[in-house]
């Protein structure tokens, strides 16, 4: 008896499990090529049968991806046309694996439209969080005091270890938008954390320049915290992105090469 390879991987793409993972990868491949340019605003997505060929997968499958890329805002289906590519301001820009694909290379290995999201990225830290960190610094609880001055302290003992730093780094920045209290702010704090894996690619390249240059910053936002002082923390938080401003040009916003791994581009693998 014959077996069916197409149909046995349709029949495993009902296993839950598996069909989020399936899922999942579908959504990794057609996001990044639409914030990629790939496949450009306005444009019709391939036909179902022909994504279907691409990846391997039952129809199940692809229309909960599709489902995923609309909730992201990236396509929009229309009766008699099909599903299209939406207009780059309708999208979910503060959705964590939008913000991702951005700092992801495009067909020639450069991140896509990196300088000009990295504006933006700042332009959106300079108005939120000298104002959270104000916040932090009239209301936060000792617990949220502590845990900004344990990322403060992991950033001093990172050293030369760029990676450690700028986890460190990270923590230091979500912890101060935590303190703040506001709930609104979390959803924000998970965006810009992601965001800035990006950023600080770019900005923190230099060990020395993060021991002489960052940390003193980052010491003096900590100080503003600890003492109760919102304007000083405020005012220390908008120091501490202008040196980010300024680290980003004259690093030509280039981040500095990521891991390499294994990326299945044009289809997935079968399991």
């Amino acid at each position: 008896m014959s077996h069916d390879p197409s149909s046995a991987l349709a029949a495993d793409a009902d296993r839950p499990a598996l069909r989020r993972g399936l899922k999942d990868q579908v959504v990794e491949a057609l996001g990044s090529d639409i914030v990629a340019g790939r496949l450009l605003p306005g444009a019709l997505l391939p036909l179902e049968a022909q994504l279907l060929s691409r990846f391997h997968v039952s129809r199940t499958v692809l229309r909960e991806a599709l489902m995923v890329l609309a909730d992201k805002g990236l396509i929009e289906t229309r009766q008699k046309r099909g599903t299209m590519v939406r207009p780059r301001l309708e999208w979910n820009q503060l959705d964590p694996s939008v913000i991702g694909w951005s700092g992801a290379p495009d067909d020639h290995g450069l991140p896509v439209d990196v300088g000009r999201r990295l504006d933006q990225l700042i332009e959106v830290r300079h108005i939120i969080e000298p104002a959270a960190v104000a916040l932090a610094a009239r209301r936060g609880t000792a617990q949220d005091l502590a845990r900004i001055g344990e990322a403060y302290a992991a950033m001093e003992a990172a050293g030369a270890d760029l990676q450690a730093f700028r986890q460190a780094d990270l923590a230091f920045h979500v912890a101060c938008l935590r303190a703040s209290g506001n709930e609104f702010l979390q959803p924000i704090a998970h965006a810009i954390r992601t965001a800035m894996n990006t950023s600080l690619r770019i900005t923190n390249t230099d060990a020395r320049a993060n021991v002489a240059v960052s940390l003193p910053l980052h010491k003096a936002i900590l100080d503003a915290v600890l003492a109760r002082d919102p304007d000083a923390a405020s005012a220390a938080m908008t120091r501490h992105l202008v040196d980010t401003q300024r680290r980003s040009d004259l690093r030509g916003r280039r981040p500095a090469p990521a891991p390499q791994r294994n990326r299945a581009r044009p289809g997935l693998a079968r399991p």
